[in-house]
């Protein structure tokens, strides 16, 4: 066809593709659509698009001629001469200065086109011709037009993305270990020439500079600095890795800057720090520059590597920096207030100094310069916390505070680095520092007149999802630091705080009552929400937030207890300790006592407080937030300071072991009066979700050790806390988890036989005896959906879970024998609830955590008892879903979390035959042995006609299946080749549907990982009766067609070639046939008939097909090779 005629066609399907919906008929927009597949399939289309780019005006045909080009060039590079390449490349630059009214995005596409041509070209020449363009782009930036110097800059930056990873790059027909080569090459020569060009040219222009910037003056500064910020982002490899780890270095958004050692002259000119500083210092009021300027000096504060490969350099270079940022601070500090941006910016250049310019470098720097830069930190800190808190009005101004908000957090983790070395910092200045932190954080914390905190609307309060304790955790964390560095100043301070606070709430709720009032005025609000910071950070000062480790008393605060001993009058102290009922300042020498006690002591008396107005009937004058928030504070105190275990320190303090060491009287009381709490809570604030929820979390941290244990048996409270959990509609279905849970844990503490046997009798006997009351009952069909009915069940199904979570290794047999015969009428309950989601829920939950938490502990009849139960319980389930249609959102919900707790029963099950701790059975032999693997295969084989197409699109329940199916076949692969047929077939389908359909990486490796161990154990077996193995077949064709057809992600390639390789070793035949095929469909093309026999020759060369691991990673590197050899001319469609 003409090339008149081709751009006819091709600019009417434009039209047609691009017009409106309404104007455009669906067959017009196919038979456009099908136009423009078929032009990009031309061969040696260079004339042809030269042609286009000529000739039209049309930026979609621009654009489909530049990426034919683009496609062309990669898939015929190696029979076009050299001669032909430069002169196509030449055109190509000339065309983009010549037309500066291009399209922006045709403009990108073609400056890409020329940066691959370099690219391929120094892969041959050594960089000789990329050197060459280097210099003519770095002329059309010095000397020409506006618009010549930005083609030039575009030119530039594309070069560099090119350049600049090579997991990602293979589109452009090259084998990564040569894309690899040429990165180390580029960085080595021309990279640091254009960085050189760019700050070059920025310093020309730096001297320049009038505010208001002209709008090329703008453009150029931000395109340069932005190729500047390229350089000082680039991510140097200077070692061997492996290409997964590459891969990791290269996605990583924010690497440090680690140029190797040919690059230390040019990053240590002691004039390039200071330059970006002015440079910044100069544009800061233009937002779109600044932000590129404070990105490079971010970098360059992280410089390190090879080019930093001695101390004295390290040294000078830190001090270049920070005295260049010192002068910038205070040049800020001179002209006012900093913008949100540029505060971050600021921390971001403090947190990153500090981590690679450690305090073990940086108290070498001259003295006077040091305690300067110290001083500024925590002058930084301090503005950016009050910054961020001042009352905001508008979204703006809230938007700015968050910046600030997120600086404070960045320059409290470099806080958190110095105070891990505070011991080699100027004497004293640590703790001044921490002082001044810590006071501001106090007064951000506080409202006004004592502090700044902005007043937030209700509306704001309900929106935020997350409480205070978790969204702030790790600035909490670090301002616990700051105040244990300081003890002397922060637990004077928080007492006197907690304690004045605690007054005037007291006289605020009589002076609200006596007026009759019933609701929270604002200064009643102010004062909770005063009280609520205060116990925040007193609860961090106190303790660590430790997750599973065991909680000890920070060493910071033993040693102030200890030194206080002098002056501390352990009798006052307690006292003040166990008088909640009383203010501190009534108790004559209260002065004299133990500042963590006496702290502790106002947290007592503030949960007295509660008590009592909840008590006098004043529930609506008591803030839900600040009797969560003491209960929190409460548990983490107890597990770091309650029965602490004295082994675990060298020193113990006096008054710490007397109030609160093990087998104490002071322990005792502690006990005993948090139980008190615990129980008003539980009974009279039930209705607050929040507060029952760490009511409960704190009841469970009293039985963490077997001392707290005995001494909650031995209290008073154990009896009203019995009753409150065995009885019906005392508290919260969902709070008699928590509470049994509890209980069975302190049961566990009894040291006989007998008394266990009496305690389970008070424990679990009512719960039994409720149970039996409803399902033996001869009209439970009748009454069953009564709502009294459904309660108790609810409620005694949240007690049973609360039971098992409970169980220890010691109670486990007792318990479960109890609880055996439950388990096994529960399969009934489900059948007679099976349309009431919540309990079919609750007893699926149920077996849940029976298998995960004490199914290891099981001997082979207690596991078989719990296998023969869960089967009946998914078979019943399945008998009741079957034909039942879901047409609503909700019902398809339900079902979707049922069939996730299913998928969890049955990974959890499978756990036992790996992690079994359970003692040697002494029950009687009932014949064979039941594997977990058998009772999963059989559930899938339950479960598996429920699963449709509509409930794996729920990303967790389809993630379960996959793993679930995957962790079977892992196990015990050769359990799924003597499967039933059917479930095998539905097997297959689900995992093509996985491979295909489903588009979540993780589920299509883990369909990978299924065929992959499936295929090894049939390879090594020689398996091929069996009925799976037919149906595993198409999988090679459709793995080979995913691959070839790019509808997979690149990071996916190495998983999905060892798959192939393990279906080649098991269809060879058949792999034979499709390459034969692929041979055939380039019939019309000799050269790439002749180049796809070649690739696939040396795909399998010298690789035996066993399926051997060795063998599976051979080929998956050649597979690479191959991909890039026939990716630019097969087309698999």
């Amino acid at each position: 066809m003409a090339e008149g005629n081709v751009l006819l066609e091709l600019e009417s399907a434009a039209q047609i593709l691009l017009g409106p919906p309404h104007l455009v008929a669906h067959q017009q927009r196919q038979q456009a659509e099908q136009v423009f597949l078929n032009f990009r399939k031309t061969k040696g289309p260079y004339q042809l698009c030269k042609h286009l780019l000529e000739q039209s005006k049309n930026d979609y045909v621009l654009f489909e001629a530049s990426g034919l080009l683009k496609d062309g060039l990669i898939r015929e590079w190696r029979e076009l001469p050299a001669d032909d390449v430069r002169g196509l490349r030449a055109y190509l630059l000339q065309y983009v200065v010549n037309n500066p009214l291009l399209s922006a995005y045709v403009r990108e596409r073609i400056v890409q086109v020329i940066a691959i041509m370099v690219k391929r070209r120094s892969c041959e020449d050594g960089g000789e011709d990329r050197g060459v363009v280097i210099k003519e782009v770095q002329q059309l930036i010095t000397g020409g037009s506006p618009q010549m110097q930005m083609v030039g800059c575009s030119i530039i930056t594309a070069l560099m993305q090119e350049y600049a990873t090579t997991v990602k790059s293979s589109d452009v027909g090259l084998p990564w270990e040569v894309h690899f080569k040429a990165k180390k090459q580029f960085e080595l020569t021309d990279l640091q020439n254009i960085f050189r060009f760019s700050v070059g040219a920025l310093r020309e222009l730096a001297t320049n500079i009038v505010l208001p910037l002209s709008e090329e003056m703008a453009h150029l500064l931000r395109r340069l600095t932005i190729i500047s910020e390229t350089v000082l982002t680039w991510t140097f490899i200077n070692v061997n890795l492996p290409k997964k780890l590459i891969s990791v270095f290269e996605s990583d958004q924010n690497p440090s800057l680690r140029p190797g050692a040919a690059w230390k002259e040019v990053m240590l000119d002691p004039t390039l720090v200071s330059f970006f500083f002015d440079l910044h210092w100069r544009v800061r009021t233009n937002e779109t520059i600044a932000h590129h300027t404070l990105n490079c000096l971010v970098q360059l504060a992280s410089l390190n590597g090879q080019t930093m490969n001695a101390k004295d350099l390290r040294l000078q270079y830190l001090s270049n920096y920070i005295s260049s940022f010192s002068n910038m601070v205070n040049n800020i500090s001179a002209s006012g207030r900093v913008a949100g941006k540029e505060a971050l910016g600021l921390s971001a250049m403090i947190r990153k100094l500090i981590l690679f310019y450690p305090p073990s470098i940086l108290v070498s720097v001259q003295q006077d310069l040091l305690q300067k830069y110290l001083e500024q930190v925590v002058s930084l800190t301090c503005g950016f916390m009050r910054a961020g808190s001042g009352a905001s009005q508008s979204r703006d101004q809230e938007e700015e505070a968050d910046l600030f908000t997120e600086a404070t957090e960045h320059v409290l983790e470099a806080w958190v680095c110095i105070l891990h070395e505070n011991s080699i910092f100027p004497q004293g200045y640590c703790k001044e520092a921490a002082a001044a932190i810590f006071k501001t954080y106090i007064e951000v914390s506080l409202a006004p007149p004592d502090g700044m905190r902005a007043r937030q609307g209700e509306e704001e309060i309900e929106e935020t999802e997350e409480s205070d304790r978790v969204r702030y955790k790790d600035t909490l964390s670090t301002i616990g630091a700051l105040g244990r560095e300081c003890l002397d100043f922060s637990l004077p301070l928080l007492i006197s705080l907690l304690e004045g606070r605690i007054g005037r709430l007291h006289g605020q709720i009589q002076r609200i009552s006596s007026q009759g009032g019933r609701e929270i005025d604002q200064m009643l609000a102010d004062l909770f929400e005063d009280v609520h910071w205060t116990l925040l950070i007193a609860g961090n000062v106190l303790s660590l937030d430790v997750d599973g480790e065991t909680a000890l008393i920070p060493s910071e605060v033993m040693q102030h207890s200890i030194a206080q001993a002098g002056s501390v009058d352990v009798s006052k102290s307690l006292e003040v300790l166990a008088s909640p009922g009383q203010p501190a300042a009534d108790i004559p020498g209260h002065e004299s006592s133990d500042h963590v006690l006496r702290l502790v002591g106002a947290v007592f008396r503030l949960s007295e407080v509660e008590k009592r107005a909840v008590e006098a009937g004043l529930v609506s004058l008591w803030s839900p937030e600040i009797g969560s928030t003491v209960m929190w504070f409460l548990r983490r105190w107890s597990l770091t300071y309650l029965a602490t275990q004295e082994g675990y320190y060298q020193e113990m303090s006096i008054a710490l072991c007397t109030a609160f060491g093990r087998d104490t009287e002071g322990a005792a009381w502690t006990i005993n009066f948090l139980l008190e709490k615990i129980l008003s809570n539980l009974t009279r604030l039930h209705s607050e979700s929040a507060v029952v929820d760490d009511t409960i979390k704190l009841l469970v941290s009293l039985a963490d050790c077997k001392e707290k244990c005995q001494a909650v048996l031995a209290s008073q409270g154990l009896v009203s806390l019995v009753q409150l959990a065995t009885q019906q509609d005392t508290v919260p279905a969902v709070a008699k988890r928590g509470l049994l849970k509890a209980l069975v844990l302190v049961g566990a503490a009894q040291e006989n036989s007998e008394s266990r046997e009496q305690y389970w009798g008070q424990v679990l006997k009512p719960l039994e005896i409720r149970y039996q009351g409803i399902v033996a009952r001869d009209n439970i069909k009748a009454i069953y959906m009564e709502e009294k009915v459904r309660g108790a069940v609810i409620d005694l199904l949240e007690s049973f879970t609360g039971v098992v979570q409970g169980c220890h290794v010691t109670t486990v047999h007792q318990v479960f024998g109890w609880l055996r015969p439950t388990m096994a009428s529960l399969v009934h309950l489900l059948a007679l609830y099976h349309h009431y989601s919540i309990i079919v829920e609750l007893i699926l939950e149920l077996y849940c955590e029976t298998a995960k938490r004490i199914l290891c502990y099981f001997t082979a009849s207690e596991s078989r008892v719990l296998y023969e139960s869960s089967l009946s319980l998914i078979r019943t389930y399945a008998d009741h879903q079957v034909g039942k249609r879901t047409v609503d959102k909700e019902a398809e919900e339900e079902q979707y979390r049922d069939l996730l707790l299913l998928m969890e029963l049955l990974t959890n099950l499978l756990s036992k035959d790996f992690i079994d701790l359970s003692p040697p059975d002494s029950g009687p032999d009932s014949g064979e042995t039941v594997t977990a693997a058998d009772v999963c295969l059989y559930g899938l084989n339950i479960i598996m006609p429920l699963m449709s197409a509509e409930l794996l699109k729920f990303p967790n329940l389809c993630l379960q299946y996959f793993k679930t199916i995957t962790f079977v076949c892992e196990i015990y692969p050769e359990k799924v080749t003597t499967l039933n047929p059917e479930l095998q077939k539905n097997l297959v389908a689900s995992l093509e549907l996985g491979l295909t359909s489903i588009g979540v990486d993780t589920v299509y490796t883990l369909c990978c990982d299924f065929i992959q161990v499936l295929g090894c154990y049939m390879v090594r077996q020689k398996i091929q009766a069996s009925p799976i193995y037919e149906p595993m077949r198409p999988f090679l064709k459709l793995l080979m067609d995913l691959i070839l057809s790019q509808k997979i992600n690149s990071e996916l390639i190495p998983h999905s070639s060892a798959t192939l390789y393990v279906l080649i070793c098991l269809f060879q035949d058949t792999y034979h046939q499709l390459v034969e095929l692929l041979i055939q469909s380039q019939a019309h093309d000799e050269t790439n008939k002749q180049r796809l026999v070649e690739a696939f020759t040396q795909l399998t060369h010298n690789i035996p097909l066993s399926a051997e691991r060795i063998h599976r990673i051979r080929f998956r590197d050649n597979f690479d090779k191959f991909i890039v050899n026939v990716r630019g001319f097969l087309f698999v469609k």
